[in-house]
């Protein structure tokens, strides 16, 4: 770390303008801490550095969290033994003067991002005040964990596109004539494309070269729209509430539109929901001596898109030794957001089961579901009674859903981790991360995504954020902790359910090759209970079945069932026959009737029902 982040630091200093430098040492092996050593050490050099010819080093570090930047700065004034390090952050913004002076500056992602995006709009104040300080220009970044929302996506649907549409009054039609034109044009286009049976594919280019309407200033037309009284137009009543949630969906709509004709722009279809989208890329990347602490960038597919623009720095293997953790694996279906909501309520007492037969009362568990799903299982009963998750028989149960997982350590002294319901990415996430790193792509690559070695490019990236989500959640609770030399951890389970197709064989390698040495035991365990399979009302097979409850005893040639149930072919019948597990089968066995087939050409086959 030390030798990376004095590189990068080095380039910065002389001009050069640094990739973005990839590090990932495993989860626990003291990233966090490591910053923290070096940005003191750095100050003691800027210290010595007064009144001499050397050039101080200022320092930009950016985590996930708010209260992981507090306790970031605390450490570091700790080691240094007086205030160096400052907070940038909505619960605690340093003033210009403390940016100014201070030695390290120590903000969110989200503060991070923001002031890229504001430099975009030439609004430079909020960049510069955190890449430059009494000392020049900052010469190091250090990013913990990945970057959340590296990308600036934009998308709207049709129905917004309308609703928005059908708000304007008469008096701003007249007032923004060619704002309103460019709405009504855009909506137009997307309904064509919703109404058209030309494309088969989910994905399409909107215009192509020159075809996008005329981009006007939509800003003076929104501001006018914000003044609107929606709670009282829409829903006929006084809102404040209703009026701002209202203003900002008609805000973000235009803006959407705005944004899509500015830059490159396609249609999205997925059920029956129609959108125009575009993105772009919100990190900057030419940050000051850029470095990366990310310990699943093995799998993170972000890095492989920024090519050229990064560097993978290889690290020393077996840190960490995993073979104190258990990973317990069930497979089924219906693990995706939607699913899991609907069926929730019907899945909890099967859930509650399979957790205490596999685990004691003695344990610490933490739940990973949807936010939706969350909802449900904390919620307490209107009699003040305990929700679902306060009355699993554990020592302690916490739950957190995915979206607010990732860097937390609320959860670190918990020894079991349940992954229940997988993170899907809507189809356009993978598209708009794409083309905000690999640049606006056609028709073809949008209906057979190939780029290199890679067949069907958006399936991997997806699979592989799945994995990254999903290893950022095992790793929440005890098994992040190091307890020897060795890289051991306290012991732990991990429980999940994965699907029965290839992604969840590909999440699960992902799984094994990040936390090595981890044991994977099949997991006993089933969301939902088994089907019983009937043969179809009104079917041939219920037909069948019913024919022959009504036979005495004896042969019946599949011939004149033939023609007494008027089947134009016996084919699909007899493969149903030879079937033996097959519910009309299993059916016709219960009422002791038989199948037996014919053997050579024209011979003939029958059901037999026994006495």
């Amino acid at each position: 770390m030390g030798e990376t982040f004095q590189l990068a630091t080095v380039e910065s200093a002389t001009g050069v303008q640094s990739p973005w430098r990839i590090l990932q040492p495993p989860t626990g092996t003291g990233k966090t801490q490591g910053t923290c050593v070096y940005a003191t050490m750095q100050v003691g050099l800027n210290h010595e550095a007064d009144g001499t010819a050397l050039r101080p080093v200022g320092i930009l570090i950016v985590t996930r969290l708010k209260e992981e930047a507090n306790k970031i700065r605390e450490n570091i004034n700790t080691l240094a033994g007086r205030d160096v390090a400052v907070v940038h952050h909505s619960d605690s913004y340093a003033t210009p003067e403390q940016l100014h002076a201070s030695d390290v500056v120590v903000i969110t992602h989200t503060a991070f991002i923001r002031a890229k995006r504001e430099a975009k709009g030439r609004d430079w104040k909020a960049w510069d005040r955190l890449v430059s300080w009494r000392g020049g220009n900052r010469h190091l970044t250090v990013i913990d964990e990945a970057l959340a929302n590296v990308v600036d996506e934009s998308n709207a649907t049709t129905e917004n596109l309308g609703f928005v549409i059908n708000l304007i009054p008469p008096e701003l039609r007249s007032a923004f004539p060619q704002q309103v034109g460019v709405l009504e044009q855009v909506h137009r286009v997307l309904v064509a494309f919703a109404d058209s049976d030309d494309h088969a594919s989910p994905m399409a280019l909107i215009w192509g070269e020159g075809g996008a309407p005329v981009a006007v200033d939509f800003a003076p037309f929104v501001l006018a729209m914000s003044k609107l009284p929606y709670d009282k137009i829409v829903y006929a009543k006084s809102s404040t509430k209703d009026r701002t949630q209202l203003a900002e969906r008609v805000a973000d709509t235009i803006t959407t539109v705005q944004t899509c004709l500015e830059q490159f722009a396609y249609y999205s279809r997925s059920g029956d929901w129609h959108s125009i989208n575009t993105a772009s890329l919100a990190v900057p990347l030419e940050a000051p001596g850029p470095v990366v602490l990310d310990a699943t960038a093995r799998a993170n597919f972000l890095w492989d898109l920024f090519e050229e623009h990064h560097r993978l720095i290889p690290v020393p293997s077996h840190a960490r030794d995993y073979s104190s953790v258990t990973l317990h694996v069930a497979r089924g279906g219906g693990v995706g957001k939607n699913t899991m909501t609907d069926r929730i309520n019907e899945r909890l007492p099967r859930i509650k089961k399979g957790l205490e037969e596999a685990i004691g009362p003695e344990r610490s568990v933490f739940l990973c579901v949807h936010k939706d799903v969350e909802a449900v299982i904390t919620k307490k009963p209107k009699n003040g009674g305990k929700g679902w998750v306060e009355k699993l028989p554990f020592r302690e149960c916490s739950v957190g859903h995915w979206g607010a997982v990732d860097g937390r350590n609320t959860w670190q002294d918990c020894d079991t981790a349940v992954i229940l319901g997988l993170p899907y990415l809507p189809q356009t996430w993978a598209t708009n991360m794409f083309c905000a790193l690999q640049g606006a792509q056609d028709d073809e690559w949008l209906q057979s995504p190939e780029w290199k070695q890679y067949k069907n490019v958006r399936k991997t990236m997806e699979q592989r954020q799945m994995s990254v989500s999903v290893i950022q959640a095992a790793n929440r609770i005890r098994c992040r902790q190091v307890i020897d030399a060795e890289g051991h951890c306290p012991p732990a389970d991990i429980f999940i359910v994965l699907p029965k197709d290839a992604l969840g064989d590909a999440v699960l390698d992902d799984i094994k090759a990040d936390m090595p040495g981890i044991k994977v035991t099949d997991w006993a365990f089933a969301l939902d209970a088994p089907k019983e399979k009937k043969p179809r009302v009104g079917s041939s097979h219920v037909r069948l079945i019913s024919y022959m409850e009504q036979q005495d005893a004896g042969p019946v040639s599949l011939s004149m069932i033939q023609r007494d149930l008027q089947l134009s072919s016996v084919k699909k019948l007899r493969e149903t026959l030879n079937n033996s597990e097959h519910p009309t089968t299993q059916a016709l066995r219960e009422m002791k009737v038989s199948y037996l087939p014919g053997v050579g050409r024209g011979s003939k086959s029958y059901l037999v029902k026994a006495a």
